[in-house]
């Protein structure tokens, strides 16, 4: 029989509920010492029921549970601030942020640098005019903290340092490598993008257009053949060339 697990006020966000049932939720939280973990709220569905209000996404909160197994039961909750207050496009990256973790980031592993890049984000998407921007960064530092970190200084053939004049191919699990003759393929870039994603300095719409690009190619390495749902929503109502 396994061990019985006692946790008692973890920093936590709720990323994703269902109902589970009659009037209880299955909750998955990220935790800053114990990754992700499913736990069972029990009577959080009820009207009058105090968790209701407090068991939502981007609310930042301290939890405490109990748990043989892989299923938990949660025993207390309660919020901490700041409260993150997200609409419009913002709350939709919030729900990307949320989905992202959720497929790459592995059950029962605890990351420190997982959850403070993932409250890092929050905090950006309150604070910073270009979501774009928070979403790209995201992106990068989540990779960076599961260890899929992008070489992103030296090109893969010579060693040279990146150079910001130059075009360079890039491979999501080798690196940069420069580009043979005169006509660019779909996957190049110049070196100035490299070196702005780089040093995190997305500050024109061209760095953000090649840094959206690069980050999906890795990504859907590690992501596989299932699209991310938040992605069919962004492509439905965004226009712009740079979008989310």
């Amino acid at each position: 029989m396994a061990d019985r697990e006692s946790v008692e006020l973890e920093y936590a966000y709720l990323l994703h509920h269902r109902p589970y049932r009659n009037t209880s939720q299955l909750i998955d939280c990220l935790t800053r010492d114990h990754g992700l973990v499913t736990l069972v709220a029990q009577g959080s569905r009820r009207p009058k029921g105090g968790q209701r209000a407090i068991l939502q996404p981007f609310l930042a909160l301290q939890i405490s549970w109990v748990r043989r197994g892989e299923l938990g039961r949660l025993t207390h909750v309660e919020l901490r601030p700041p409260a993150s207050e997200l609409s419009g496009e913002r709350l939709l990256a919030g729900f990307y942020l949320n989905e992202l973790v959720l497929r790459l980031v592995a059950r029962g592993d605890a990351n420190v640098s997982v959850f403070s890049c993932y409250s890092r984000a929050l905090a950006d998407l309150v604070t910073r005019a270009n979501t774009s921007m928070v979403l790209r960064l995201f992106e990068l530092r989540l990779l960076q903290a599961l260890g899929y970190g992008l070489n992103l200084h030296h090109d893969t053939e010579t060693g040279e340092p990146i150079c910001a004049e130059r075009r360079y191919h890039f491979e999501p699990e080798v690196g940069a490598r420069p580009e043979a003759g005169s006509v660019s393929g779909g996957d190049s870039y110049w070196g100035r993008e490299l070196i702005s994603l780089r040093d995190e300095k997305l500050d024109d719409d061209d760095s953000l257009r090649a840094a959206k690009r690069l980050l999906s190619r890795v990504l859907s390495v590690y992501l596989g053949e299932r699209p991310l749902n938040t992605r069919s929503v962004f492509r439905q109502i965004l226009d712009s060339g740079v979008g989310l």
